[in-house]
């Protein structure tokens, strides 16, 4: 895979990795009694899911920054965000023709045994089938750690650091010639890019205005797990008359498993959100609003019945429309739901 022939600048390099950009994914109008709906479907991105654009910033990343460098990526995932940057990680040491970038993921020993599903066509996986697709990347490392022992995330401002520990600990940095794994040679990455997926609602806003000729008064519904599409998005949008709701689940063992935030590092109470319809944002306020189970799974089967497969954590925006009224008083000619994408589809069984 490295054959180390590879003597193209930094320029030539970036622009053939611009070329590796995931695609635009395109939009359906429809209509669900009787409001006009947009649906930005992201479940045929390049690694079936709206993280594939966290992965190629990635790339984007280092060649802007740390370009010749031996670096090491790392974040907590579980599915989606691992797998794409694992997967372009192997793309961009190919790029280089050397193993010179490593993304490291920290994942919790217990998601082996838990149950993922069901997806839009009624499909199920489990975490061990995610774990055993992320290894097989040939740039990707995966710890399995325990996250009831401990929140295996750093944090400078308080030298708590069990990440860089833990990566010296097993001398991963050796695999691409570093002595030491230190901040000045290695990133978190869990928080993404700023900005990482405006690019998610960028496409969103050309499209409609390529369907409309204008932006219609408009309310964007959002998945609100670690928030960062619904910041990105929402700082994208801010001069235009598109107006953004939050939602999320407050189960732990909810089937959208990827929005809940049991750690509640970024949603202020998950009780709350769950027992009492909502709760804020920690970043910035805003409020986020629960969506039940069976509101997840019959969004699902509006998804399957527009031939558009999904995960339960895509669904989420969509979940929330029948009772819109409850929640605002506010009209809208357009709603903008956000599919993420089905990034377990490739692991699941069949019904």
């Amino acid at each position: 895979m490295f054959n180390k022939i590879n003597n193209k600048t930094q320029k030539q390099l970036i622009d053939e990795w611009i070329k590796l950009k995931p695609k635009t994914t395109p939009i359906v109008f429809t209509k669900i009694n009787p409001q006009r709906i947009a649906i930005k479907d992201e479940s045929n991105n390049t690694t079936d899911s709206y993280k594939a654009k966290h992965g190629w910033m990635m790339g984007f990343h280092y060649l802007k920054n740390y370009f010749g460098k031996n670096f090491v990526y790392y974040l907590g995932s579980t599915g989606n965000a691992g797998i794409a940057d694992f997967a372009y990680a192997d793309l961009l040491n190919k790029l280089l023709g050397e193993k010179k970038v490593i993304v490291v993921n920290f994942y919790p020993k217990h998601y082996d045994d838990k149950l993922l599903g069901p997806d839009s066509k009624g499909r199920y996986t489990n975490g061990k089938q995610f774990r055993l697709e992320m290894e097989k990347y040939l740039c990707g490392e995966l710890i399995r750690v325990d996250f009831k022992e401990k929140y295996w995330f750093d944090n400078f401002e308080t030298n708590y650091t069990p990440c860089l520990d833990k990566m010296n600990e097993l001398e991963i940095g050796k695999k691409i010639g570093l002595k030491k794994i230190t901040r000045k040679n290695s990133m978190d990455i869990t928080e993404g890019f700023k900005p990482t997926y405006n690019q998610v609602m960028k496409e969103t806003i050309n499209q409609i205005k390529e369907q409309y000729g204008f932006i219609p008064k408009t309310l964007a519904i959002i998945q609100y797990g670690a928030g960062m599409l619904f910041d990105d998005s929402k700082a994208l949008a801010k001069k235009l008359p598109i107006d953004f709701m939050a939602v999320s689940s407050g189960n732990k063992n909810t089937i959208a498993d990827k929005i809940c935030d049991s750690s509640e590092s970024w949603q202020e109470n998950i009780t709350k959100l769950r027992e009492q319809g909502s709760t804020k944002a920690k970043n910035d306020g805003s409020i986020i609003h629960h969506v039940e189970e069976q509101e997840i799974i019959y969004a699902m089967k509006q998804f399957d019945k527009l031939e558009i497969e999904s995960e339960p954590s895509g669904a989420v925006g969509m979940a929330i429309i029948p009772r819109l009224s409850q929640l605002t008083d506010k009209t809208y000619e357009l709603i903008i739901v956000i599919n993420t994408g089905n990034g377990f589809k490739k692991t699941a069984h069949q019904p």
